[in-house]
């Protein structure tokens, strides 16, 4: 089954990687969307994919934040189609 999500949380430090290594797993798992940091509002992740995959996705990005507060407020089977890859967008 399909399913998107969205993940949001905060996290420290901001300069380590992450972001990379987040789209690199998205990738391992097939996973489409995106990451976008904000400054003010922390970190957004919108994806989208088979539903097993996005389980052990969310996983990751627990086990790599923890105590960050994070948070699954979408989650629907529906698909969006609106990604083509996992992207990265940092917005100031």
């Amino acid at each position: 089954m399909f399913k998107y999500v969205e993940i949001c949380f905060n996290r420290n430090p901001k300069e380590d990687g992450f972001a990379f290594e987040c789209m690199k797993t998205a990738y391992q798992y097939s996973i489409k969307g995106r990451m976008v940091y904000s400054s003010g509002a922390g970190i957004t992740v919108e994806a989208e994919g088979e539903s097993d995959r996005i389980s052990e996705f969310i996983r990751w990005i627990s086990g790599k934040n923890q105590n960050c507060n994070l948070r699954v407020n979408q989650e629907t089977s529906i698909h969006t189609g609106k990604f083509k890859e996992f992207d990265l967008l940092r917005l100031e």
